[in-house]
Formats: structure tokens, sequence, C-alpha cells
């Protein structure tokens, strides 16, 4: 198992020297720069760059794309740093939510891309002539067509269904073509597993699946999320992050380790931390948690230079399980995701994870249900859960996920049971929480 080349920390600290050049030859940047009384050329290293605030968000991103289309006529934001000809690949977020966040590439922002997905395929055991089924959205989404052309370019044969095709055809599809990998968000993957016997009339462990690559939300590393994908398709199942922006975290797969290798420290910054409420750089020691903020060592357009999009993280400087030296993650969730009941700070993949343990008993669908955005929450907190139709004695039930609740995460909820079937489901990102006056949060 190999991980990222190594690079020296005065070869670090030299891309990083090329990518501020780069980022202050547009005029964000370097007006940014002006406003904070800060030159350039003093961010000569890389541990340097805590000197320098949070300067792009979400938020901000989208204002700058506002900027763009409307003085320049292009909707790549004005931190653009390449003419928008260069400009070769388009992506987005989902703009479930708003408006989308459009992140654009040149040709060697694809060539990175490219490299760290190969580089983080490589590193779980996926080899050239491995047929990969793709059931992530195709349509705009980083790990879509992203995915798709660097798994063509490393020799692997996709089979591009996408999320968008439906769960009955990329059921129907899986049968026909027979993958040995499967890659889609860890809430797609439960959905598979228990659609399988209704629409192929069969248990997904029949289908051959070998490995499940997972990205896009916490769950692969949630050990009772992880268990019972694993269980229900007899494949082992690997959490990633990242490939735009010089970002890539996967997993290496041992049983007891639910962290993410950071495989791409050559080209970028991806394990600072700064405190999610004063912002002030975090020292990174094992076990620390904080709210990541990224830079770019080798990126043209856009280049994110401590950017935060308000993931949680927990980053660890000891071996893995399996022995593997190097920084690995654990991603806890985002800034605006955290609840806070009765003083108790938690989020909800830690909920997920305590209510998946309760499985073959309840399915793993729920809901956090809020009166109001997070993160304060009038106790008690209340979840509604699906139980597995055969569920007999739900009283039981409530009161041992309840007591499980309690027992690890400090808070006793208030418990609805619903059918098995109740809750939606996406193919997509799982929509954990629903808020009573303002519609769902992710």
């Amino acid at each position: 198992m190999t991980l990222a080349p190594v690079i020296t920390t005065e070869e670090r600290d030299a891309k990083l020297v090329r990518q501020i050049t780069h980022c202050v030859s547009g005029s964000f940047y370097r007006d940014l720069f002006e406003e904070l009384s800060i030159d350039p050329e003093s961010i000569s290293t890389v541990g340097d760059l805590e000197r320098l605030p949070i300067l792009v968000t979400p938020k901000i991103h989208r204002q700058l794309q506002e900027e763009s289309s409307a003085d320049a006529g292009h909707p790549f934001g004005s931190h653009l740093t390449v003419d928008p000809s260069d400009v070769v690949s388009v992506s987005s977020t989902s703009g479930t939510t708003g408006d989308p966040t459009f992140y654009a590439f040149t040709n060697q922002d694809v060539t990175v891309t490219d490299t760290l997905w190969q580089r983080a395929l490589k590193f779980i055991g996926v080899r050239p002539g491995d047929r990969v089924l793709h059931g992530f959205g195709l349509s705009m989404y980083l790990a879509g067509i992203p995915l798709v052309r660097a798994m063509e370019r490393m020799g692997l044969t996709p089979i591009p269904i996408g999320a968008e095709a439906g769960t009955e055809k990329l059921l129907r599809m899986m049968q026909l073509t027979r993958p040995t990998v499967l890659a889609c968000t860890p809430s797609y993957a439960e959905h598979l597993l228990e659609r399988a016997p209704e629409v192929l009339g069969k248990e997904a462990a029949e289908l051959g699946i070998e490995k499940i690559v997972c990205a896009g939300e916490p769950g692969a590393g949630l050990p009772a999320v992880r268990n019972k994908l694993q269980e229900g398709w007899g494949a082992t199942v690997y959490d990633m992050l990242g490939g735009a922006h010089g970002i890539m975290m996967a997993s290496c797969g041992h049983p007891d380790c639910y962290r993410m290798h950071v495989l791409a420290d050559d080209y970028s910054v991806s394990t600072d931390l700064v405190d999610p409420t004063t912002k002030e750089p975090l020292e990174i020691v094992d076990g620390i948690t904080g709210e990541r903020v990224k830079t770019s060592l080798e990126w043209q357009a856009q280049p994110p230079l401590r950017y935060s999009v308000g993931d949680v993280y927990q980053v660890f400087t000891s071996p893995c399980e399996k022995g593997i030296a190097g920084k690995t993650i654990r991603v806890m969730g985002r800034v605006d995701d955290l609840l806070i009941v009765k003083g108790v700070k938690l989020y909800p993949a830690a909920v997920k994870n305590v209510v998946n343990g309760f499985v073959p008993e309840v399915t793993g669908e729920l809901r956090i249900v809020l009166d109001g955005p997070p993160p304060r929450v009038t106790p008690p907190l209340r979840l509604t859960i699906e139980a597995a139709a055969d569920s007999a004695d739900e009283d039981s039930l409530r009161d041992r996920i309840a007591t499980a609740m309690h027992n690890r995460l400090t808070v006793r909820p208030e418990i609805t049971l619903v059918p098995a079937g109740s809750l939606a489901r996406s193919s997509h990102k799982s929509q954990l929480v629903e808020i009573l006056d303002g519609g769902s949060s992710e």
C-alpha cells in the first residue's frame, strides 16, 4: 500500500511561494492582501499560512461569482486567476440550498485531479481492468465526470450510470455488467442494499461487489454504518475525500481503522485547523479537532488560499491501526451542522452512528427534527427512526436506543418510530436534519 510521494519541507515551501505569486496575479487576492496589510512575499513557508485569516468561504465564493457574472461575463468568480478561455472543465455543488458554487479547472488542474483520484484508487487496490459502477451524481458534481475521466485514464472500466439514472436502472445495470467496485455516497449504498431484493430478487451480496468507494458525506467512516454496508454487500468499504484543489484522502480498509490517510501533501495543505468559534489557528497534535482550512500548492483556476467550506476534522499524527505512518483525518461534520442540547455538542453523523448500531431492528434511516435552525436545540432532541418490519417490542427498542444515545453522547432523545420505507431516500447526500419552520438541512 503506497502513500503519496515524499516531499521535503523546502519543496512544499517553494510550491507555496509560487502559488501565492500566482494568486496575487489576480485582483481579488492582491486587493485582499493590501486590505490586510500583508506583504505576499512575507508568506514564504507553509507555517506562515497561520498568519493569514480565513480568506474565502462558500458564501464569499458565491459573492465573487455574482461580481464576475456582472463585471466580467463569466460565473467563475473574481478570484479566477486565469483567462476564462483557459477553463476546460466545470463542476459545482448541488445548489440545493441556493445558487451552486462553481469550480473551474484548467488543463493542469484536470491533470492534478486525475493524478490524485488515481493515487487514491491505487492505494485501496483498484487496478487497471477493474470494472467500476459509478453511482455518484454525474451532473456537475466533483465526484461525477472528473472521477469517470480519471478512471478512464487510469485504465479502469468505469460504468457511468450515475445516481440520476435511478435505483432500479442502476441495480439492473450492476447485474448485467458485473462490476467488482461500486462508487457512490454511503447513504446511497445503504439504499441500494435495501432495494436489491425487491428489484433483482437477490441480496446485494450476490452481485459480486468486492470494494465500495464512498465519498460526499460522513458515513463510511462511522463504525456502525461501515459494518452495515460491509456485511450487507460482502465488500470492503473505503472512505475518500477530495480530488479537486489538490486534496485527496482515503481510508486503508483495516477493520479497526476509521480514519482517512492524507495522500496529497505534495499538492495541498489540507490539515490546517482553526477554532470553529474564534477562528484562531490550532496546534496540530494527535487527536485535535477543529475547522479545516485548505490551501492549494499547485492549482491554476480559482486557487483556494486559506479557504474553509466549514468542515470539522479530527486530525491524527500517530500511525493508524494498520501501522501506516503519516497524518490521518476523520470528518466529524460541518460547523453549521453542530447541535447543542443542554450544553452538549454533537454532530448528526454521531447520532446516525448510534442508530445504525441497532440494525437490523431499524433500517438505519432517521431524521433529527428541529423547531428551528441549529446549533441550539430546545430539549429533548427529537428523532424519527425507521423500525424494521419485524421489530416486535417498539417500547423496548425506543428505550434501548435512547439509553445508548445517553451513554455514548450524553443526550437522551425523544424517539418516534415509523414503519420501514417511511422516510425519503436520496441518491446523493442524505438529509439527516429536518427543520420544521424552514425545510431540511444536510
